[in-house]
């Protein structure tokens, strides 16, 4: 019959380009939400935990982990080196903030030694006191920061009363790095991913 208008198939019955639209907006937040989450990286710290004690010399480095189960601390690599002889210890600490390397910064404290421990206070902070020992038995470093009450400074008053820390290892698992951020689909995706475990 001629001037019969031939049905289209149902590849041609397709809006192809409101389909295009919609896989481009999933890929476009796809990456959006990848994006966002490579943005936020944890500094990587390259120390590990370690006490070391050898005629009338003790070192110990890692970087302060909390203890008592608060906020994450700023990232840092520290390393104390301490003689018996001299009464004092060396504390050298590098500060990882926003990805930015901070420069050493290198204090002297007088130290009392015991045949177990090795203890020091650090009071140089405005706002804070620092109570450490290196416990040579436990192979463990263990501070306190103090809060001080100093009206002069005004941000004191933003610190916690009390934290209590340790020397640990550079390396922290994040075991949610969706924490804090919007990444709906990522988190779906993984969260299917997971269901077939």
């Amino acid at each position: 019959m001629e001037g019969a208008v031939e049905k289209p198939n149902w590849w041609q019955r397709r809006n192809w380009w409101k389909i295009g639209f919609f896989v481009m907006l999933g890929l476009f937040e796809f990456a959006r939400e990848w994006a966002v989450i490579a943005s936020y990286p944890e500094p990587k710290i390259a120390t590990s935990a370690y006490v070391g004690s050898y005629g009338g010399f003790t070192t110990a480095k890692g970087r302060w982990l909390r203890l008592d189960g608060g906020g994450s601390m700023m990232p840092s690599a520290v390393v104390i080196e301490c003689w018996e002889e001299q009464r004092e210890c060396l504390e050298v600490t590098a500060h990882v903030n926003d990805g930015y390397l901070s420069e050493p910064v290198v204090d002297r404290f007088d130290a009392t030694f015991a045949a177990d421990a090795v203890s020091y206070e650090n009071d140089n902070p405005d706002c804070a006191k620092y109570a450490v020992r290196i416990d040579l038995k436990l192979k463990k470093v263990i501070a306190v920061r103090d809060r001080k009450d100093n009206p002069k400074n005004e941000m004191c008053s933003k610190l916690e009363p009390r934290i209590e820390m340790t020397l640990g290892d550079g390396y922290q698992r994040n075991d949610k790095p969706f924490e804090g951020h919007f990444v709906p689909v990522i988190a779906g995706l993984v969260g299917v991913l997971k269901s077939f475990d």
